[in-house]
């Protein structure tokens, strides 16, 4: 990551995983435009010209690393690469996973098992714990996770990533509890069928009009991380919409 705190603009600062995806562009424009300044790790299936075109509308808000957040050594290379860039950290939004499904549980390969559970939930994990010491240092912050409906219902052939994605909630609600007299908050948004040009390749015959935009998973993700939810934590919330 290029520059020190020092010489950057003010303003918080929030890690995005997954910052460069689909929902994850959505996410970091939110913040952006809330006036946040914005780390995101890429991933090797990410176009690395995702995020120029918000770069080039937010000047030096914007820092990118290559990172498997998957691994110990990438999850505190990315938060310690965050901070020594922005001079603190203030909120993580765990918005990397990964889908695999089609399958009941006794066909599901143990590879698919483990994927879902390195990708989607491992990840967050060591994210989190990478983060929550910076944050302590400073007195607080927030995390929000990216679940899934599929942690609550809907999880027929799709046990590996249900199972991956509960985990998350479990996860949100666990630091909730620890971290609350601590000033330190966690949530998880649940979202059904988004809204992306992927999504409606892969499903031309439904009714795209139904599912949730980004833009305004987005905006409730932001709402999450930012002081103005004060009050919340430990919350799982709905974000399908009419989906």
């Amino acid at each position: 990551m290029a520059k020190s705190g020092a010489d950057q603009p003010g303003g918080p600062v929030a890690f995005i995983s997954g910052g460069a995806g689909n929902l994850g562009r959505a996410v970091t424009a939110a913040f952006l435009a809330a006036g946040w300044r914005i780390s995101v790790a890429l991933y090797h299936t990410d176009a690395r010209d995702a995020l120029d075109g918000l770069k080039s509308a937010h000047p030096g808000r914007v820092a990118t690393c290559f990172l498997d957040l998957a691994t110990e050594r990438g999850a505190d290379s990315a938060v310690v690469q965050t901070v020594q860039w922005g001079g603190r950290l203030d909120a993580v939004v765990h918005g990397m996973g990964a889908w695999h499904g089609g399958a009941k549980v006794a066909d599901t390969p143990l590879g698919v098992w483990e994927a879902m559970l390195s990708v989607n939930l491992t990840s967050g994990f060591l994210l989190a714990r990478a983060a929550i010491p910076r944050m302590l240092e400073r007195g607080g912050g927030s995390l929000v996770f990216v679940s899934s409906r599929a942690a609550r219902e809907q999880r027929a052939n799709n046990s590996a990533y249900a199972v991956s994605k509960a985990g998350l909630l479990v996860l949100a609600e666990t630091i909730a509890e620890e971290y609350r007299d601590a000033g330190i908050r966690a949530s998880a948004v649940l979202p059904g069928t988004i809204d992306t040009p992927a999504n409606r390749r892969a499903l031309p015959n439904a009714d795209a009009s139904r599912w949730t935009p980004p833009d305004e998973i987005a905006r409730v993700i932001l709402f999450l991380a930012s002081p103005e939810s004060a009050a919340v934590n430990g919350a799982a919330v709905p974000v399908y919409g009419r989906s």
